[in-house]
C-alpha cells in the first residue's frame, strides 16, 4: 500500500468518525434540552405556588397587626384556617424542591458521563492518530509510546482533572495554579 492509499484511507476513517460524532452530539443536545426544559417547568411551578402563598402570608400579617393593635382583645391570635389552606401548597413546594434537586443531580451526572465519554473518545481519536503516524513512519516507536502514555494518563485522571477545572472555573484557584496542578498530574 503506497502513501497515497494510506492517506486516502485515513481521510475516509476521519470522515466516518466526524459523521458518527455529529449524530451523537445531536442526540445529546436533544436530551440536554429536554432535561433543562423539565427543570425550568419545575421551577416555574414552584414560583407560581410561592406567589399564591404570598397572599396567605399577607393575610397572616394583617391578622397579627389587628391583634396587636387591639391589645385589649381577649381572643387568642388564630390563623389556623389560613395555615390549613396553605398546607397543601407548602407540601407541593417541598415536593417540587425535591424534584428539582433530583433533576439537578441527574443533569450533573449526565454531564459528567458525557464528559467522561468525550474524554474516552478523545483518547481513542488520539490513539488512532498516533497509530497512523507510527504506521506511516512519521513518528518513532518511542515517540508513539510517550504520546500514548500521556494521552492514557489524561484519561485515567479524568475525574481529578475535571475537579481542577471546576476549581479554576469557580475562581478557587488561579490560572497559574490550574496549569501547575494539571502539569503535575500529567507528568
Amino acid at each position: 500500500m503506497d502513501i497515497f492509499d494510506k492517506a486516502t484511507k485515513a481521510v475516509k476513517e476521519v470522515g466516518s468518525s466526524v459523521v458518527n460524532t455529529a449524530a451523537s452530539v445531536g442526540s445529546s443536545i436533544g436530551n440536554a434540552t429536554r432535561e433543562q426544559t423539565e427543570l425550568a417547568n419545575l421551577r416555574i411551578q414552584k414560583t407560581a405556588i410561592e406567589k399564591k402563598l404570598e397572599s396567605r402570608y399577607a393575610e397572616i400579617g394583617k391578622r397579627y397587626i389587628a391583634y396587636i393593635s387591639d391589645s385589649f382583645q381577649m381572643e387568642a391570635f388564630d390563623v389556623t384556617d389560613v395555615l390549613d389552606e396553605m398546607q397543601p401548597d407548602l407540601d407541593k413546594v417541598r415536593e417540587i424542591v425535591e424534584q428539582i434537586d433530583l433533576k439537578e443531580q441527574q443533569i450533573r451526572q449526565n454531564n459528567l458521563e458525557k464528559d467522561r465519554k468525550r474524554a474516552q473518545d478523545q483518547f481513542e481519536s488520539e490513539k488512532k492518530k498516533l497509530d497512523k503516524a507510527r504506521d506511516l513512519d512519521v513518528i518513532s516507536e518511542d515517540e508513539y509510546d510517550d504520546k500514548l502514555a500521556q494521552a492514557r494518563k489524561k484519561l485515567e485522571n479524568f475525574e481529578t482533572l475535571k475537579k481542577i477545572q471546576m476549581q479554576y472555573e469557580m475562581d478557587i484557584i488561579t490560572k497559574e495554579e490550574y496549569e501547575e496542578k494539571v502539569k503535575n498530574i500529567l507528568q
